[in-house]
This record gives C-alpha cells, structure tokens and sequence, in this order.
C-alpha cells in the first residue's frame, strides 16, 4: 500500500499526487489479473445462465438466451428494452471488492485510508481493515468516524455501464471501468441504497456537490465510450446550464 507521505520520483505525496498513484496501482492491478480470467473459460453464471467469454457469449443452461449485444440486428435499435440486458450482468466480471496488489488491503479498504482526513486507525497490527477515521460523504455533506457506515459507490453504477454498452467490453475493461478511482466515491450505506443503479435523472446528491458529480458522469462516458440514457443526457444538460452560471 502507499502512504500519504510516501516519496514518489523524489517528491512527497501530496493528496492529489497520490490519487494518480493510486488510480495506476488499482487500474494497473486490474488490468494485469484480466487476461488470467479473460483466458479461463471456467467461472460462474449468470441469472440468464450462461456467459461472457472474449467477444462471445456461452450459455449453460435450458432456457438461456443469447444478449442482443452479438447480432447485428437490433444491437443499438432505439426501440430496444435496454433494462432487458439486467439478466446477462454477472457481478464476477466487474470485481472491485479485491486485493489487487496483494497488500492485505481491498479496494475499499485503500480508498478509506485515502480519503480519511486524520490518520485512520486499524482492527489488526497488519493495517488491513480500516476501522476509525474521519470522511466526508460527498453526496449527503455528513461525516462520519466509523468505516462501517460507508461503502464504495460507483459514480456510474456497474450494471448502468454493463446495460449501456459495457456489456461488449473485454474482461480488462470492465475490471478497468470497476476500480477507476474516478468512479469510486464513500458513500453513507443508507445514501447507497437511495441511489442503487439509478441516473442522473432519478438521483442526485446534495446541491453543492451536484457540479462535480455531473462532470464525473461526463468524463467517465467519454473515457469509456459510455453511453447516456436520453433521460440522463437531459438532466446532465440541465445541471450543465446550471453550473455554468454559478
């Protein structure tokens, strides 16, 4: 793990040099495990049974279906039932909740040390598990102490990305797309499951916070080629015209 007074190059981590730290040793994690489970066939199934594998999709039990996502005929129909795609996501293909680096510390582990404004402390002499700090949740304003009460949240939830053209991605970017720092944000757990899967058009966080979040939405679909639901893209405009007046 890095710490916040870890020298990189010559220089000490300032808070922001070690998100760029971070964000490579993550994202660099990710995408190295990716191909040993790209090449595996072996893995577990999805609810409609079956699949990803590469650019093909297996299934493995009666009544499997295949994703519209592999024919060319109605792949990106407008007419098409996006939230039809919710049966093929499978959680294994965008694992976060892992020790890429094998330093005894998940990802949620290494963004509470992160994030905490004083120095976290830990259940065990090893500093695996974060237990006391002291964070800001960004989306409701509140602060909490307790490591317990938070979760990771993705800015752009998994199974949004996997509907809106993630589901075609290789293993290494949707392991990429999962442990970006910049879409990973600790977040109250209460909050967490106000938001779920939803869009900018059904969710947003407090006021002051509602800018960034809505610069977050666009970087990471442009980073990713993610696309937006119509709905998205007008409330993303609308906070657009908002925050270019304040």
């Amino acid at each position: 793990m890095l710490t916040r007074d870890q020298r990189i190059d010559g220089h000490t981590t300032t808070p922001k040099r070690y998100l760029s730290a971070l964000v490579l040793v993550l994202v660099g994690c990710a995408i190295s495990y990716a191909p040993q489970r790209a090449d595996a066939h072996a893995g577990s199934i999805d609810a409609n049974g079956g699949h990803y594998f590469g650019n093909t999709y297996h299934c493995h039990m009666g009544g499997c279906e295949m994703p519209d996502t592999f024919s060319r005929v109605g792949r990106d129909s407008a007419l098409f039932d996006r939230r039809s795609r919710e049966k093929f996501f499978n959680p294994d293909d965008w694992s976060y909740e892992e020790d890429f680096d094998n330093d005894c510390q998940s990802t949620r582990q290494e963004m509470l040390i992160l994030t905490s404004r004083e120095q976290p402390r830990f259940t065990n002499p090893r500093n695996c598990v974060v237990r006391l700090g002291d964070w800001l949740d960004e989306y409701t304003g509140k602060t909490f102490k307790v490591a317990t009460q938070m979760d990771l949240d993705h800015v752009i939830p998994l199974m949004y990305a996997h509907i809106y053209g993630g589901d075609r991605w290789s293993a290494q970017k949707k392991l990429q797309f999962a442990n970006d720092p910049m879409n990973l944000l600790l977040v109250d757990r209460k909050e967490l499951r106000k938001k779920r899967n939803r869009g900018p058009s059904s969710y947003l966080p407090r006021d002051a916070f509602q800018c960034e979040y809505a610069n977050l939405w666009r970087g990471l679909a442009t980073k990713y080629e993610l696309r937006i639901d119509n709905r998205d893209e007008r409330a993303l405009d609308k906070l657009g015209e908002k925050c270019g007046t304040e």
